[in-house]
């Protein structure tokens, strides 16, 4: 995100327009198979889906297509964020997937697979990933691996979350675990998209109304919980942008929604 953009949200929210009434979804678009996450550039969406990627125009015309075509692979895409023409998307594995998680990068043009990040975390679901000053922020939610089984069915809960920073050349760096009251606030799920504008990650919950700012701690390990933003839509992948609009989707009925930030002011 550019500075420039970086400044106008950081005014907009500071003014209070980011609240229930200061957000209206101004337009919606079918998006067949996107359960999980959205990016946005300058003239293109992407829905993303357990395991497949769509392109489409701004319009919500289907270009392209990506899809998993490795049976041996159990793909599971969460969040995305397009940077200088590139697609990079969370890949999160469940316990019964015994490997790490990863990002996965792809050209934005027509959607070829370009790159596999490991990420050196094993049996964590990550679901969301933001550039930095300089680094990058990827957001893991650690699962119990056995979970709770409720009528026949197995529940897993995310026991605890954690935000990890990463250099460019993606080697960890440090890493902040949500406060308490949080996790008990988006439990049993996870933080499922994140933005991070002027120091502080605006992060949605699984299927919550709501963005829930966290701030770096001054000392210690666990992030800040200082606000609460309600949004128009249950929350999954989110993502800006340059005109300030807040991107998000429905999972249920796999729907992309665009959301005018000064709605309320129009």
């Amino acid at each position: 995100m550019n500075r420039g953009l970086s400044f106008l949200i950081s005014l907009l929210l500071a003014a209070g327009i980011c609240n229930a009434q200061g957000y209206r979804i101004v337009r919606s678009f079918s998006a067949p198979g996107s359960s999980q996450g959205v990016a946005v550039d300058d003239n293109c969406f992407y829905g993303i889906g357990n395991q497949q990627i769509t392109k489409y125009s701004k319009n919500g015309d289907s270009l392209v297509t990506w899809k998993e075509t490795d049976s041996r692979l159990i793909r599971h895409f969460d969040g995305g964020i397009v940077v200088d023409g590139l697609l990079y998307c969370s890949h999160s594995n469940f316990p019964e997937v015994p490997m790490a998680s990863s990002i996965e990068v792809f050209d934005t043009e027509d959607l070829e697979h370009v790159q596999t990040i490991s990420l050196g975390i094993e049996y964590g679901s990550c679901t969301w990933v933001v550039p930095g000053e300089d680094c990058w922020y990827v957001c893991f939610a650690h699962y119990d691996k056995n979970g709770e089984n409720v009528d026949g069915k197995v529940i897993r809960d995310a026991s605890w979350t954690q935000i990890v920073q990463y250099d460019k050349e993606w080697r960890k760096l440090q890493g902040w675990i949500l406060p308490p009251e949080l996790i008990e606030e988006i439990r049993p799920m996870s933080l499922s998209g994140g933005l991070f504008i002027d120091g502080k990650f605006y992060c949605t919950g699984h299927d919550a109304k709501k963005l829930f700012v966290l701030e770096f701690p001054p000392y210690g390990m666990r992030l800040r919980w200082t606000d609460t933003i309600d949004i128009p839509f249950n929350g999954q992948g989110i993502a800006l942008d340059k005109e300030g609009n807040l991107w998000g989707i429905d999972r249920k009925q796999k729907l992309v929604l665009q959301s005018d930030l000064m709605g309320a002011r129009n």
